[in-house]
């Protein structure tokens, strides 16, 4: 305390590098304690004192439960007596030990340095008063950086912020890495579908994971007979896929729908609600085509331009669907035109390193980490409801939850989900092998499916 209010610092010397001895230090000077230089020390650490962020009432309840605390007021007799050796200091003390250089006794206060050491009564209270206006950690240890003080007092900070049912309903949520989609083994094995809207008209539109080309219908009647009457004539086309991935509009959640996936043979597959990341090549074909039907005059002389451009990989989408180039408006040899087999070891190799390279740029531009994976009976925040919720189970993809709230049963990407403290935990298998049969819950068939044309 009384040397706070000089700025020094400390090197040692071995003696052997000295080549002439210190003289003061061999003569010393002898002199008795006190005058205007003690006097003057005095007065700063009385000001130090004085100027502690708490009124005179409460610096005397805090001594009063200082001195209640068995721990604190031994320390106050350590400090004006001298402390143990640290081999035969008690247990209950040895958090104090590294910082018994800097604890002082002022007009009765246990201090460190200049915050005010709190007994552990006292503790859970400051706890809280540091935490008044729900700041983040950062800014609660520097108030207690310029206040108070005790052995663990970041961590129990820590623990208190991960525990604030208020700061985890509104905690941002960090992206999780990105999960590539696996680049499927042939054309028009898995397509995507979605609806969108462009000048108050539906369209449905279906995109192949393998070569991107897409087909657009548009829609008269936006029922699941409509979409699948237009489905039926795209299949018609290319085949029958083996997976087809959609978000939970109606319809594609409806009783028909599946009875049509039944009767065709292809399995069907479903995004988190608010989610679309998770079928994002149909809504990067969504994007695409909208900007093909804003910019030119004739949009199927768009299509076919976009259909015989070459992708990243260095094939057309029309030469990875038919295994030909089409002829187009601009001129090109008969033998350009020729079928022929593509490489495939080539395009997959193109393909995954396309999806890594992409994969770390997402990952550095939005610092994406791992999150913690929720277990059944955990409680949950849902964010995009604004509602308390529980966990039931994983929902057969990755990241996916079932969670059961006010609102009846609904399903979340765990991007949507934020755990608050008071549930019980329960060992489970991941999400990723934890499925429960797929049913249409009561917030998927009311789910927006349309994209406007709005930025």
């Amino acid at each position: 305390m009384r040397l706070m209010r000089f700025s020094y610092s400390i090197s040692h010397v071995a003696g052997k590098n000295i080549a002439t001895a210190d003289v003061l230090s061999r003569a010393p000077i002898f002199s008795q304690p006190g005058g205007p230089q003690e006097e003057e020390i005095n007065l700063y650490v009385d000001s130090v004192v004085a100027c502690l962020p708490a009124t005179e009432p409460r610096l005397r309840e805090i001594q009063r439960h200082q001195d209640d605390d068995n721990i604190l007021k031994q320390l106050k007799t350590f400090c004006v007596e001298g402390w143990p050796d640290k081999h035969s200091t008690e247990k209950r003390f040895q958090p104090y030990l590294p910082f018994s250089g800097e604890l002082t006794v002022q007009n009765g206060l246990l201090l460190y340095g200049s915050r005010i050491v709190i007994p552990a009564s006292l503790r859970q209270d400051i706890l809280v008063k540091l935490h008044e206006g729900h700041l983040g950690i950062t800014k609660c240890r520097e108030r207690a950086k310029h206040s108070v003080w005790w052995p663990g007092l970041s961590s129990e900070l820590i623990k208190l912020l991960e525990t604030c049912e208020t700061c985890c309903r509104e905690r941002t949520k960090h992206k999780e890495p990105l999960l590539p989609t696996e680049f499927p083994q042939r054309p028009w094995v898995m397509v995507g579908a979605d609806l969108f809207q462009f000048k108050d008209k539906q369209y449905l539109i279906v995109v192949d994971y393998f070569s991107r080309f897409f087909e657009v219908a548009k829609l008269t009647s936006t029922t699941s007979e409509g979409v699948i009457e237009h489905c039926k004539s795209i299949f018609a086309r290319h085949g029958i896929p083996e997976r087809f991935r959609s978000d939970n509009g109606p319809q594609f959640a409806s009783a028909s729908f599946r009875r049509f996936a039944r009767d065709w043979g292809f399995s069907r597959e479903t995004s988190s609600p608010n989610f679309p990341q998770s079928n994002g090549e149909a809504e990067r074909a969504v994007r695409t085509i909208k900007t093909l039907l804003k910019k030119s005059g004739d949009p199927y002389l768009a299509l076919m331009a976009y259909h015989s451009a070459p992708l990243a990989n260095g094939f057309s989408p029309a030469e990875l669907l038919m295994g030909r180039r089409i002829r187009t408006t601009v001129p090109v040899t008969q033998s350009q035109l020729m079928p022929k087999n593509i490489d495939t070891e080539k395009l997959r190799t193109a393909e995954n390193k396309y999806r890594q390279k992409q994969r770390q740029n997402y990952n550095r531009r939005h610092r994406a980490h791992n999150m913690s994976p929720l277990h059944p009976g955990e409680e949950v925040w849902v964010t995009d409801l604004q509602t308390r919720g529980t966990v039931v189970s994983g929902a057969g993809s990755p990241r996916s939850y079932i969670i059961e709230t006010p609102r009846g049963m609904l399903r979340r990407n765990s991007y949507h989900l934020s755990h608050i403290p008071g549930a019980t935990d329960t060992s489970v298998v991941p999400p990723e092998t934890t499925a429960v049969p797929h049913k249409t819950l009561p917030e998927e068939t009311s789910h927006n499916y349309t994209h406007t044309s709005d930025p």
